[in-house]
């Protein structure tokens, strides 16, 4: 465990170090006229600022830093720009029907959109522990409160406890400036969401692998869920996790059968995502 916090706070500062330096680059441009983002959304009342930049047509969400949590397309936000968030869209291989989601964390509520719009009879419900972050996602990111989509605004380890239904898929993607909160990635969190999975229902988690944890935290849902797939994403240094509640299951031969028509009916390069999945043994 002292390791384990030493790597954690090693990568928070060579994360700052090096968020510091770009900064001071970008200060540089914006002084000589050539600023390349615009910053035109923060708000500063929580332990990190919540950020919107303005990129071209895009907006993007920032925790005070240049790590991009969320992206969309100021024209169509229920786009996924995002590799990692393409790449979480392989769990639709896995529950090609979903009719209730969870999601822990919600960024710009991008894939939440993208569920939204995809099936018409999904309910997700959103725990998001800054309302700020919320406001953000509504106002530039395309999300919206609706009969289909609510936001518990809630500590997630406090949040999931309150929860008296079952979800056929939970997407776990709740980070801060550098890293994800440690009791949202331990053993008795990730056992409370297999908790909260219907017989069969899936978990996927987005990990950064950059800071050095990314073994522990697949032997962690190792110990959950009795099978366990990865997917890499590039260029970025993301890797999602796919874990199944009850029971052991295999990707078989049909999985292309399934990718193909995902990619007619979502417009991602399923087939492409697929070569990226894999088995954790």
């Amino acid at each position: 465990m002292k390791q384990w916090n030493f790597l954690r706070e090693q990568w928070s500062r060579m994360i700052q170090q090096m968020f510091s330096a770009e900064e001071a680059v970008m200060d540089r441009l914006a002084s000589q006229g050539r600023e390349i983002f615009g910053l035109v959304w923060e708000n500063t009342e929580g332990p990190s600022p919540i950020q919107v930049w303005r990129k071209k047509d895009r907006f993007e969400m920032r925790f005070g830093n240049r790590v991009v949590q969320s992206s969309c397309l100021r024209s169509d936000p229920n786009q996924l720009l995002l590799s990692y968030t393409r790449h979480m869209m392989l769990c639709l291989l896995l529950v090609p029907e979903p009719r209730k989601v969870l999601h822990i964390g919600l960024g710009g509520g991008t894939i939440a959109n993208f569920l939204h719009r995809l099936f018409p009879e999904v309910e997700q419900t959103v725990i998001e522990i800054n309302e700020a972050v919320l406001e953000a996602a509504c106002q530039f990111f395309g999300f919206e409160e609706d009969s289909r989509r609510k936001v518990i605004i809630a500590d997630a380890a406090e949040g999931i406890l309150e929860l008296d239904e079952s979800f056929d898929l939970i997407f776990l993607d709740a980070y801060g400036p550098a890293s994800a909160p440690e009791k949202l990635i331990s053993i008795p969190f990730i056992t409370r969401l297999s908790e909260l999975l219907v017989p069969g229902g899936w978990a996927v988690g987005n990990f950064w692998t950059m800071n050095g944890d990314f073994e522990e935290q697949c032997s962690r849902w190792k110990k959950i869920y009795p099978t366990l797939y990865q997917a890499r994403t590039r260029p970025t240094a993301n890797k999602i996790i796919f874990g199944r509640k009850n029971g052991k299951a295999s990707l078989n031969g049909s999985l292309k059968d399934r990718a193909r028509f995902l990619q007619k009916k979502t417009g991602l390069d399923m087939l492409k995502m697929l070569v990226n999945l894999e088995k954790i043994d």
